[in-house]
Order: structure tokens, then sequence, then C-alpha cells
């Protein structure tokens, strides 16, 4: 495992949970799509393609719309949709 990994990956253990609660409504955490309860901490921009576990990079999502939309054909549309949500998050 090379540096960069290993560094993202403390950084992931540090910013999942805060993803976590950011994405949470009265304690649980919701997927930002469609609301339903989230399962998964998705990297908006995908780790193999130069993206960092930094919290402005991650969504929760329910396995739904982890596995259908954000990695199925509409990828790019919800890649797009998920970095404006983040950036009016800021």
């Amino acid at each position: 495992m090379n540096k960069k990994k290993r560094l993202d990956d403390k950084l992931y253990k540090i910013t999942r949970p805060q993803a976590i609660e950011r994405d949470s409504i009265d304690g649980y955490p919701c997927c930002v799509i469609c609301g339903a309860p989230a399962t998964e901490v998705h990297h908006i921009l995908p780790r193999g393609r130069g993206g960092t576990s930094e919290l402005n990079n991650l969504a929760c999502l329910c396995r739904y719309c982890h596995e259908n939309l954000a990695h199925g054909v509409f990828a790019k549309e919800t890649q797009r949709k998920l970095e404006e949500r983040n950036r009016n998050l800021c």
C-alpha cells in the first residue's frame, strides 16, 4: 500500500463518521438522494480518479442509490448533483 492511500485511509476513518452525522436526520443516517436509510458512504469523485476522503467528497447513500445511481448508467449526472449539493453545504 502506498503512502497516499494509507494517509487517505486514516482521513476516511475521521471523515466517515462526520459524513454520517452531517447526513443524519434525528440521529439516523439518510440517503442524500432519496431519503431512505443510508447504509453506505460514497466517494463522489472516486479515489481511483484522484478523489480523497475529504468531507466535501463524501455522501451517505442507501444501497439502491449507491449501486444503481452513483455507479450505474446515471453516475456522471449523480456525481454532478452530489458535488453541487456539497458545494452548497459549505
